[in-house]
């Protein structure tokens, strides 16, 4: 199993631009958290391996996740919810034969089977990108599948791009927020909308703050910093590169940036 750290994304990040959340036409923007309100959370990300099942075998590559974190975080800043890379991993998937002879209708019990046992963490959300299943996205508690095939219908002010636009609605489900009927809200199935309502955010902080591993962004900056004094420039750099992630131009997001990339480079040369 192939599992790439913390420093890959750290050279991405370097070039990145910023994306913000935007509401969906006639909607008030509810993106109004700053640097200190921000939540970062921690996710997995899974690339699903399975040489004799094209039905899961992904064509997603690490640079593809790079660009759908960007885009989920840019939904989610209307939250003030930040989701930064744990760690990628590209691994043969459990039991595909399960998945495999089950009809489409039937494959959601065998998602579950398809995780490695050895990939597994309780204290972080996991995404699992395959090739097709029945549904765009589906949400477990014990970890998200989404089909990199997935296709909405187009709504006004939705998003480009479908991929990001699944994961981000899985994750709201995450925290426990229900599908709506209005077209332009992140929480409707299978349209392209991303906006999210005051009683919403409420709810997906609220619950997000009783995960004992989502982390204010504050307490992670100072953390990074007393780290950064005392010369442990490696560990600083992993929570900078966090902080790198949340999608704000402020003095904070862009000191995490450059000390996360000068360490991303000494540790090349």
């Amino acid at each position: 199993m192939e599992r790439w750290g913390f420093f890959p994304e750290l050279i991405a990040l370097a070039g990145s631009g910023l994306i913000f959340a935007q509401s969906a036409p006639g909607q008030a923007s509810t993106n109004q958290f700053q640097f200190n309100d921000y939540l970062l959370v921690p996710v997995r990300v899974h690339l699903l391996a399975a040489k004799d099942s094209p039905a899961i075998q992904t064509t997603l590559t690490e640079g593809d996740i790079t660009r759908i974190l960007k885009k989920v975080n840019g939904v989610w800043a209307q939250a003030g919810l930040c989701f930064y890379r744990e760690s990628l991993l590209n691994g043969e998937a459990a039991n595909p034969e399960n998945f495999a002879q089950l009809p489409a209708q039937a494959d959601r019990g065998a998602l579950l089977e398809l995780r490695p046992v050895k990939s597994r963490a309780t204290n972080m959300f996991h995404v699992y990108y395959l090739k097709n299943m029945s549904m765009n996205g589906i949400y477990f508690p014990e970890g998200i599948f989404v089909k990199d095939t997935a296709s909405l219908r187009k709504v006004e002010g939705g998003i480009d791009e479908p991929i990001p636009r699944v994961t981000s609605h899985e994750l709201g489900h995450a925290f426990g927020l229900q599908h709506r009927q209005n077209t332009t809200n992140l929480m409707a199935s299978g349209t392209t909308g991303t906006w999210l309502n005051v009683s919403e955010i409420n709810q997906a902080r609220e619950v997000a703050k009783r995960f004992e591993w989502i982390e204010v962004a504050q307490k992670v900056m100072k953390r990074a910093d007393q780290l950064f004094d005392a010369d442990k420039r490696t560990e600083a750099a992993e929570l900078y590169c966090r902080l790198a992630t949340i999608p704000l131009n402020t003095a904070p997001v862009e000191l995490a940036k450059k000390r996360a990339a000068k360490e991303a480079t000494s540790d090349l040369n």
